[in-house]
């Protein structure tokens, strides 16, 4: 794997995942609340994809996700070892409405 530290997404995989971000929040309030998730998944284990992505992604605990903590949680990804081809397939899974994957062993920040 070599080191992974300083990897980041490029550009292209960062509008990706910002361009996902979006979808969840609604609102535009750039930031993601477990109603706007919940409503994104309907009735496919919402509550369940909610809380596993709100424990996976919201690091400060505040109840809502920042578009900064969405973007760092894609780059830990990244930084874990898994590849944007990886990061790729799951962003569209959950564009499609698939469950929410939980990634082990990633890097925590803050």
């Amino acid at each position: 794997m070599g080191n992974t530290q300083g990897k980041e997404l490029s550009p292209q995989m960062r509008e990706r995942v910002l361009k996902l971000f979006a979808k969840f929040d609604v609102d535009g309030s750039k930031s993601i609340e477990k109603t706007e998730t919940i409503k994104y998944w309907k009735s496919n284990f919402a509550k369940l994809n909610t809380e596993e992505l709100f424990k996976s992604v919201d690091t400060d605990n505040s109840g809502t996700i920042s578009e900064e903590e969405w973007l760092n949680f894609w780059t830990s990804v990244l930084r874990s070892g898994h590849t944007e081809e990886e990061i790729s397939d799951e962003l569209e899974s959950i564009e499609t409405g698939s469950s929410w994957c939980k990634f082990e062993n990633l890097e925590k920040k803050g």
